[in-house]
């Protein structure tokens, strides 16, 4: 069995805050987005300055990215829960997709384990 090791994830100081303080509220979740999310922040990497070097998929951010196993591209904002619009494609990033893009470069690829089967996604493109 070939395993990979998950690329590094990115986020900025305003970003760890709001997560860590999501992260506090969704601990002991079971549902397999918060626990996702809950390992990534447990990853970050806290960048300073976020427009001084490659760009990352961050709160806010409008993605495009390939679900590799659905054969499937979608570009979508990153948002926090609650704060999605009818009018724009969005993710919550304690959705598991979500949870995955976080903090993810252009070319980046991040699989996990859903209980249908191994998941992942490509990133493509990083927008504002």
């Amino acid at each position: 069995m070939t395993t990979t090791t998950p690329p590094p994830v990115f986020v900025s100081n305003d970003d760890f805050r709001a997560l860590s303080s999501l992260g506090q509220m969704l601990e002991g979740a079971t549902a397999p987005g918060p626990m996702l999310l809950a390992a990534e922040i447990g990853r970050l990497s806290v960048v300073e300055d976020p427009k001084a070097g490659a760009p990352f998929v961050r709160i806010g951010s409008r993605v495009t990215y390939c679900d590799v196993q659905r054969r499937r591209v979608r570009t979508a904002r990153l948002v926090m829960p609650g704060e999605g619009s009818i009018h724009e494609s969005s993710i919550p990033v304690t959705s598991p997709v979500g949870a995955a893009l976080l903090g993810l470069g252009v070319d980046d690829v991040f699989s996990w384990w859903t209980n249908g089967g191994m998941r992942s996604v490509h990133v493509l493109d990083i927008g504002k």
